[in-house]
């Protein structure tokens, strides 16, 4: 479950459209109660944190996990900040914007936007943000390290690019925990979340200098990928509409129409196609007690005449007769693949 507090900030690594959210999570936020790892993610109800003061930056707001993982995002951070946590952590800390300073026992080290600072031991640094209005922080307790990441010194300060491809996967990888697209509903799926998140950091400090050996991702392409995970995710409601994901990711309605267009496609054009390409698989799947008609409303239909009307346009036979289909997959997949 995602877990939004207010008045203070967390910590984690989110993808890039995060930005815009941050103006969106400003209002009414509230926060979730700290649980056991035994519990499932989603749990329990929200409430008001009693402790701002106990999160770091001291953010406006923050969005993390319940129960936590070690990630979250900071909104509207103080200018400077100084980690005095009970407990002894490594931070992976990363300005969406603006710089960020560390200082400790003597050292300072700084980054900029999108770039990230990897502080070994975090009690006692001190942080200053110039022009920053999100940071997101990955933050594990040095007990629970391994090597090499247990073996790094406590007063290692490290700089690490943004075009480090182990930091952009561990970024679109909290994002995607954060934002739900990678669901943790159990206490195992969210010890193994913990795992691969350490995996990647682990990566990071293996290999510093690891370049790409395929092209990057251009900022579009990993919003239009946000988009339609967030539709697949929506699909089967019949209330899925533009501006409900607008504002679910938290950008307006306009740039979502934008992007679609760039890939050739309408937003409402691809929503469709999503739904009667589902419809399909059900209708294949070899159920034959289940009416057409329910299915239609499962992937989101509120009209069955509409649906029989497009199914039959889509792939050129009705529901019915798709139901009469060899239940072969590979026949299936090549029908579909006609119509794309």
């Amino acid at each position: 479950m995602t877990k939004r507090t207010d008045p203070a900030g967390a910590c984690s690594a989110e993808g890039e459209t995060g930005s815009a959210q941050a103006r969106a999570s400003d209002r009414g936020l509230r926060a979730l109660p700290d649980h056991s790892p035994a519990e499932p993610v989603g749990s329990a109800p929200p409430r008001m944190i009693a402790e701002p003061d106990a999160l770091p930056f001291r953010g406006r707001t923050a969005i993390r996990l319940d129960p936590d993982l070690g990630i979250a995002s900071v909104f509207g951070p103080s200018r400077t900040w100084c980690d005095e946590a009970p407990v002894e952590r490594l931070l992976l800390v990363r300005p969406a914007a603006g710089r960020l300073q560390v200082t400790q026992g003597g050292r300072t080290l700084a980054c900029c936007s999108r770039d990230a600072l990897l502080v070994a031991a975090s009690r006692g640094a001190v942080f200053a943000a110039t022009g920053v209005e999100r940071i997101d922080v990955l933050a594990i307790e040095r007990t629970r390290l391994a090597a090499p990441l247990a073996a790094l010194d406590a007063g290692v300060l490290r700089r690490i690019g943004r075009d480090h491809p182990g930091l952009q996967t561990l970024t679109a990888y909290a994002a995607g925990l954060l934002r739900g697209l990678i669901p943790a509903a159990t206490a195992g799926l969210a010890e193994l979340a913990r795992a691969h998140l350490a995996e990647l950091l682990a990566l990071i400090v293996r290999e510093p200098d690891l370049q790409a050996n395929a092209p990057v991702p251009t900022r579009r392409d990993l919003r239009i990928q946000v988009l339609k995970a967030e539709v697949e995710q929506r699909l089967g409601s019949p209330d899925l509409s533009l501006d409900a994901v607008a504002q679910a990711q938290g950008i307006s309605s306009r740039l979502i129409q934008a992007l679609f267009q760039a890939e050739g496609e309408t937003f409402s054009g691809f929503v469709l196609a999503r739904r009667l390409d589902r419809a399909m698989q059900h209708l294949t799947a070899g159920d034959e007690a289940r009416p057409i008609g329910a299915i239609a409303f499962d992937v989101g239909f509120g009209d069955l005449s509409y649906f029989n009307r497009t199914f039959r346009r889509r792939f050129g036979l009705t529901p019915s007769q798709a139901r009469r289909l060899p239940r072969r997959a590979d026949r299936v997949q090549a029908l579909a693949a006609e119509h794309v």
